[in-house]
């Protein structure tokens, strides 16, 4: 064993200084918590935490084995559980949270004189806001449902599982098909849709028709043009509606950006200027049917979106984009650019993820130029807005539809000015 006061260092100074602040931060942390709980009695706090934490450290100075630090770390791990059965008896089916974060924070002192402060000092950082959360993460439990919970996890699973596993080559007609690249294409975009179905979970369905549009454009345009249809059929404010339908079709103009920016910066660069100009000209639209509204009734929409976690609409998806990518690959060889912008155009009546993001994989790979593949995309857009314009007209009417009609066609019009002509 070391001479310990010769061989300390200033070195090592700091990292005891770095231990006793993440026992510090633990404990008072647990102690405003259990003081904003109430509770009489606790059986640690921020001196408590930051003594254990600094025991940890002098142990890993003390001791370069493991012998003192396992003494020590037994020692803990006996009074806390002694604790835990003590506040068990008071309290039958009391949690160990806090019994768990001061036998982690001797770890974490520990860690510090070992080579490890800066690890250890995010590892506390981390536990301190984990530990904060608890209201947090109980009122998350609380809102999502057995189905929402269930399918997340199949995903996630299927995705951390067989992603690694998945080849990755390419293979089929062209050359076109790349397992792994298809299914973390499937990946990103549920997971992107996901951010927007828990968007109006938590805003959509209270912020009225405009920021419903909004938030329901980054998980499916299609879906939202559908549902609020819907809504201006059962006779919701017709301007209203029609601006909460251009609204969710601006944000799809910003995610086919969003998209093929992960992907390909060539193709971003030939794209951005329309995209940015066909967002400006259905946001002017957007808020000039916003303001003009008939405020007499306050409706709010419902949507209709199924949860973009789902297994089967991702396995789906992943199929889209295997045939599209091979009809791509095929269109671009035999007619060049103009086969792929066919092949965008008929896509996109039904979906402009797919042709996205895969125009945008194989401009990255340099099968196809990137001004063919913008083409591409932005055939797909044009052709989409055309459905959802007449999705908007046959469900809810010319009184929504007309003037969705107009903005759609003016930003559409003002995207394929500034494409072809700037």
């Amino acid at each position: 064993m070391p001479d310990f006061a010769a061989d300390i260092s200033l070195d090592d100074l700091i990292h005891l200084a770095v231990a006793l602040a993440i026992g510090f931060l633990i404990g008072f942390e647990r102690e405003h918590t259990h003081r904003a709980e109430a509770r009489e009695h606790s059986f640690a706090g921020a001196r408590t935490f930051a003594l254990t934490a600094l025991a940890g450290a002098l142990s890993g100075l003390a001791d370069e084995g493991l012998i003192l630090p396992s003494v020590l770390l037994l020692s803990i791990a006996a009074l806390t559980a002694v604790a835990y059965w003590s506040s068990a008896r008071e309290k039958p089916g009391a949690g160990g949270t806090t019994e768990i974060a001061l036998f982690l924070t001797f770890v974490l002192g520990l860690a510090a004189t070992r080579g490890y402060v800066v690890e250890a000092a995010i590892g506390g950082v981390a536990t301190a806001i984990i530990l904060s959360i608890k209201q947090n993460v109980q009122h998350w439990a609380s809102s999502l449902s057995e189905r929402e919970l269930h399918a997340a996890l199949r995903l996630l699973a299927i995705s951390v599982i067989v992603l690694p596993i998945l080849p990755d080559q390419d293979f089929g007609p062209y050359d076109a098909l790349n397992p792994r690249t298809i299914w973390l294409m499937v990946v990103f975009i549920s997971g992107l849709s996901f951010f927007g179905y828990w968007l109006i979970k938590l805003v959509g369905e209270s912020g009225g028709i405009l920021i419903t549009g909004l938030t329901g454009g980054l998980a499916s345009s299609t879906a939202t043009t559908l549902s609020l249809s819907r809504f201006a059929k059962d006779g919701a404010e017709g301007r209203a509606v029609a601006a909460g339908i251009i609204a969710a079709n601006v944000v799809m103009l910003i995610r086919v950006g969003i998209l093929v920016a992960a992907i390909s910066r060539p193709v971003l660069a030939a794209l951005w200027p329309a995209l940015l100009a066909g967002a400006l000209a259905g946001a002017a639209a957007a808020l000039y049917l916003w303001r003009g509204r008939d405020t007499s009734t306050n409706a709010k929409a419902a949507l209709d979106i199924d949860n973009p976690m789902e297994i089967r609409p991702a396995l789906f998806f992943a199929a889209l984009l295997a045939v599209i990518s091979v009809a791509a690959a095929f269109g671009a060889d035999k007619f060049g650019d103009a086969g792929l912008a066919i092949v965008g155009l008929i896509s996109g009546l039904a979906d402009v993820d797919a042709i996205t993001l895969t125009a945008g994989r194989q401009a990255a790979a340099g099968s196809i130029g990137a001004d063919g593949a913008a083409l591409a995309v932005m055939a797909a857009v044009g052709s989409n807005i055309v459905v959802k314009a007449g999705m908007a007209w046959g469900i809810a009417g010319p009184r929504t539809g007309a003037p969705v009609a107009v903005a759609c066609g003016v930003a559409a019009a003002a995207s394929a000015v500034v494409f072809f002509v700037f």
